[in-house]
This record gives structure tokens, sequence and C-alpha cells, in this order.
């Protein structure tokens, strides 16, 4: 990936590359940026000026290849090797995390999970087995974790952020609901489930009360 891509573009990558994955996969060889526009409610312009910003794409009359673009994506995102992950906080969320099978299919892998619950110490799921928070540092190191899944309670979710950063991990997943202080060597990405579905309520309300 190219320097400096502006902020807007990076949040749209994922999106071009769901769709191109899920075209190629229903055997498209061609996809044009109408297309992309359509399906994912852009314009075609966008399309255009967001993917000048990568390395050169096959295209034809057609529009761009799907085997070319989708190559491009990943290596703009950097899926391509995918990460060794480990989770912390083995509720109800942490569960369906667990159950996710399209993280695996990416390569990004959970290799270990972990909870203050004695009962669930030792047990595993999906075949993942369940640590003890005070060998954290020890299975990060020895699985060479680089990715880090924080679905703990609200009070707990700093000082299990403050492990993983101690631990040497390099990015962390955040699916509670508060900001967490990370390092300026430590990615984080905050995933927060209730302003998507306030803002799903919000554009429902405005389409009521349309004429």
């Amino acid at each position: 990936m190219r320097k400096r891509i502006p902020t807007a573009t990076t949040k749209r990558l994922p999106l071009y590359h769901e769709y191109i994955s899920r075209m190629e996969a229903e055997g498209s060889k061609w996809v044009s940026s109408f297309m992309i526009a359509n399906a994912l409610g852009l314009t075609p312009s966008t399309i255009r000026q967001d993917l000048k910003h990568f390395e050169t794409i096959e295209s034809s009359s057609f529009g761009y290849s799907t085997k070319s673009l989708k190559k491009v994506l990943e290596n703009a995102l950097g899926v391509t090797t995918g990460a060794n992950m480990v989770l912390v906080g083995v509720g109800r969320l942490g569960m369906a995390i667990v159950h996710h099978k399209k993280f695996r299919e990416k390569g990004f892998v959970i290799k270990g999970l972990f909870d203050v619950n004695e009962d669930l110490i030792g047990k595993r799921i999906c075949n993942v087995p369940i640590y003890p928070l005070g060998r954290l540092p020890e299975i990060v190191k020895k699985k060479r974790i680089t990715i880090g899944i924080v679905t703990t309670p609200v009070e707990s979710a700093q000082y299990v952020t403050d492990l993983l950063v101690d631990a040497n991990i390099k990015g962390i997943w955040n699916f509670v609901p508060i900001n967490l202080r990370v390092p300026p060597n430590v990615a984080i990405e905050n995933v927060n489930l209730c302003p998507s579905l306030f803002l799903l309520a919000f554009r429902i309300k405005l389409l009521e009360e349309m004429p």
C-alpha cells in the first residue's frame, strides 16, 4: 500500500474485498466500478479514485479483473499472511467470535483463550484451549501472537489491555464499549455495536418521517 492513503479510503477497503471475494466465488471474472458502487451504495468515481492509490490492477473493457483486484486488496489490507490471535473474556460474545469460521479461513487463527473463571480453565472451545490469565505472556510468546481480542467486562478491559501490551501484542481488537489506552506502537480497532444499532434505528425513523 502506498503512503498517505486517505482514512475514508482505508475504511472502504474491507467492503471492497468482501464484495470482490463474493463475486469471485460466484464465478465472475470481471467487475466494473458501477457494479461495486451499486452494491455498496457508493459512486463509481469514488471507487475509481480509491483504487488509484494502489498498484496496477488488471482491467479491460469489462472492468477490473476480480482475481487481480482481490489480490491487490488483500496485499493492501495485509490479510495475505493472516495472524495468530488470542481472545480474553470467554463470555457469549467471545464464544461467538471463537465459533466464527471465516477468520480461520482467512488465516486469522485464535491460538488461545483466557478467562478468570476457574470452571472454564483447561476446557477447549473449537479445540482452542482456555488458559488462566497468568499464562498470557507465555502463550503470546510461544505461539507468536500478534493480535489480542478483548471481550471482557468493562471494568477489567483496560487491565487486560495493559497485559496484552506488556506481552508485546501488536494490535488490539476491542469489543468493549470504552476507549482503551494503548501506546503509539500498538494498533487498536474498536468495535462498538450500540452506535451501529442506534444509527440503524435513526435511519428507520427518517424513512418513516418521509412523505
